[in-house]
């Protein structure tokens, strides 16, 4: 063996081009390489890459003693951290910290403190939400922790990225943010005499913006030439939000139903449509509300719709199918109990897309409407009367996909319809559903036992099943 290969190189790297190496490292290997050499034991502490997180050290499931001292542990890195951190720039910044007492206020503020500092931030990231809060409860808004100092980052004008959840933050008024790319801001109320559309306004570079769990949120527009990647989920308080964005190319919006109105573009791949938790419907202006935004993502090839989307609707004027159809659309998702009442919603879905290779059926417990009506003049739905025929389920779908099986009357219904006048399908994969029967008894082997009756309908000579 050549003894060249035994040379420890690393020993001859100067350490401005170890700490890159360093920097370049996830924040905990960075605190590893500290046993590598009598060299490299405080190297580390100079990383630009900072990753203060309480789960490093707290670990979940641990009883709540141990969980205490586990944070005292972290605020007493904390401290050792700030007091010998010398380092005159940071590139990216980390915080996570839930549920701080007050005994922790001091070395939580300074850290808050450490990143409203460093305007030489490119990446900066503050987390104080509790994993506990309830993401589904929108009538409840958690309170953000009253002693956490207001974010503000009036100086940071080379941001790169931020997210801030659970944070006082403070929208800024005069400086524009020209590299800002990724924003996503979580768990906080919009303060009063503050917009969206102010801050928005402010990042002309944006490419990625997620709203999750924000309230007081007044009607906004989203103008951004940029923006790829936009979420809007469960945003308290606004009545309209228009979006125009040329170059989006991913849409989700989960949530109550407001006025959602968006740009036709070319460039959309996949958007998702989510209100389940709106607990009514407005049959003078939600369905032609819900008609027109498919009109406008009609390029998009994954498409995933709710209950709520299929029993609504059906109800706008001209509701056999969209126009123009989903002929880019190659995947469709459906959330859905699949309810009788569902049933136009799904053939209004099958109808509109022409090309469609993949039905993923999603089944679960879902909001039902008691004041709904059939949409149409016919005395039997087409599932059940077998007189309709989609032109994607003979011609084009290879592929369904259902979860949650459990084989009752109406999943038994579509589904029969389905491999009846699939022709062409390839593939099955069914999903049982984990719920129990009467005294907790296993219905697995019932459910099994569904599916071997739905095998007579198999119309298509190479469709293969799976079950799992």
């Amino acid at each position: 063996m050549d003894s060249n290969d035994s040379v420890d190189r690393f020993s001859f790297l100067p350490d401005a081009l170890v700490l890159i190496i360093i920097t370049c490292l996830p924040f905990k290997e960075a605190i590893r390489t500290s046993v590598l050499s009598k060299r490299w034991r405080h190297l580390w502490q100079s990383t630009r890459n900072i990753d203060l997180d309480e789960n490093f050290f707290v670990k979940a499931g641990s009883s709540g003693e141990i969980r205490a001292t586990q944070r005292r542990n972290f605020v007493a890195f904390l401290r050792f951290w700030t007091e010998n951190y010398t380092e005159p720039t940071v590139k990216k910044y980390r915080f996570v910290f839930s549920n701080s007492p007050d005994f922790h206020l001091p070395a939580v503020q300074h850290c808050i403190k450490f990143a409203i500092d460093h305007r030489e931030l490119t990446s900066l990231d503050l987390d104080f939400s509790d994993p506990d809060w309830d993401e589904e409860d929108i009538s409840v808004n958690p309170q953000t922790p009253p002693h956490l100092p207001v974010t503000t980052l009036d100086r940071h004008t080379v941001l790169n990225s931020l997210r801030l959840s659970a944070c006082n933050f403070r929208v800024p008024q005069s400086i524009t943010f020209s590299g800002l790319k990724n924003v996503c801001l979580a768990w906080m109320k919009i303060p009063a005499g503050s917009s969206l559309y102010k801050f928005l306004s402010l990042c002309p570079s944006l490419e990625t913006l997620i709203l999750r769990r924000i309230w007081n949120v007044e009607s906004f527009d989203i103008e951004a030439p940029n923006l790829k990647f936009l979420v809007l989920d469960k945003l308290s308080g606004p009545e309209f939000i228009s979006v125009s964005a040329p170059s989006l190319s991913f849409f989700q919006y989960s949530g109550l139903s407001v006025y959602l109105q968006m740009e036709y573009n070319r460039t959309m791949t996949e958007a998702i449509f989510d209100f389940s938790l709106q607990p009514t419907w407005d049959e003078e202006g939600d369905p032609e509300m819900l008609y027109n935004l498919l009109s406008e993502v009609w390029s998009v090839k994954v498409l995933t719709v709710c209950s709520y989307m299929l029993q609504v609707v059906p109800m706008a004027e001209n509701s056999l199918s969209l126009k123009p159809r989903l002929e880019n659309l190659r995947r469709l998702v459906l959330k859905t109990q699949l309810h009788i009442q569902e049933y136009y919603g799904i053939t209004f879905f099958l109808n509109s897309c022409p090309r469609l290779e993949i039905l993923s059926i999603d089944i679960g417990p879902k909001k039902i409407f008691e004041d709904w009506r059939p949409p149409y003049g016919m005395r039997e739905h087409p599932f059940s009367s077998n007189l309709w025929y989609p032109a994607c389920v003979e011609r084009t779908l290879k592929k369904i996909e259902v979860k949650g099986f459990k084989g009752d009357e109406n999943e038994m219904t579509v589904l029969r319809y389905l491999l009846k006048y699939g022709k062409v399908l390839r593939h099955l994969h069914i999903g049982l559903s984990k719920e129990r029967g009467t005294n907790g008894i296993d219905m697995e082997s019932t459910y099994r036992e569904n599916i071997q009756k739905l095998m007579a309908h198999i119309s298509s000579p190479h469709l293969q099943v799976y079950v799992v």
